[in-house]
């Protein structure tokens, strides 16, 4: 029971905010985030190869420090930041209402974050916990999860990887920028393994976005 929703959230001081806006061609993924000595330290990850670009707007960027690259891949980069704003991208007390993140990635601006709400009284208070600290509240999506839950799909880190790096070197493009064989040389797999991955996570997605009770003879 309950619901899925779909929140963009800005604010100037959101962690990596500044960042965001001064890279719109890149994508930032919230991976998590833990305190150590006092210190709040978040890992995100950013899919792009302007290195240069990021780490200069990482740089420049108020409301964090001490910028780290933990480990770099194709089309993706793992960074550990310090946290200098006092604002979170979800408000912890959003946890005491029941309010559980699936993702959190960049996107209008600020972050795109979609959650489980367990009743509508749990929207309210997330949207109260934001507006309090003058957070952008702008839902997107909203959804019964009883109804749709089959649109909460889980992608191996296997999966994600293959279809961040496919997508943004060009294979999806028409026409294709770059071959299943490039993909395999890249990887250092073979090009079977490749056509598999790619075939089962677009399969997760597509069982993700079609509703399983329409047959195709009823779609038209």
């Amino acid at each position: 029971m309950g619901f899925i929703a779909e929140v963009n959230l800005v604010h100037d001081e959101l962690p990596l905010g500044p960042t965001i806006e001064r890279c719109p061609g890149v994508t930032f993924r919230y991976e998590y985030g833990t305190t150590v000595d006092g210190r709040r330290l978040h890992f995100v990850s950013a899919f792009s190869d302007e290195y240069e670009t990021i780490e200069n707007a990482i740089a420049a960027d108020p409301t964090v420090a001490d910028r780290t690259r933990v480990a770099t891949f194709e089309n993706r980069t793992i960074y550990r930041v310090t946290v200098e704003t006092d604002l979170e991208i979800v408000p912890h007390q959003c946890a005491a209402h029941g309010v559980f993140v699936f993702s959190v990635t960049s996107g209008q601006k600020g972050w795109i974050t979609r959650v489980h709400l367990p009743d509508r009284d749990a929207l309210t208070a997330f949207q109260a916990c934001c507006r309090d600290q003058g957070i952008s509240f702008r839902m997107t999506q909203l959804y019964d999860s009883s109804v749709s839950d089959d649109r909460t799909y889980f992608l191996t880190e296997r999966q994600r990887d293959i279809l961040t790096m496919a997508y943004y070197a060009g294979y999806y493009e028409i026409p294709r920028e770059i071959t299943q064989d490039d993909l395999a040389d890249r990887l250092e797999i073979s090009d079977s393994a490749v056509s598999q991955r790619l075939r089962r996570a677009v399969s997760e997605l597509i069982a993700a976005t079609i509703e399983h009770e329409h047959s195709p003879d009823e779609v038209g």
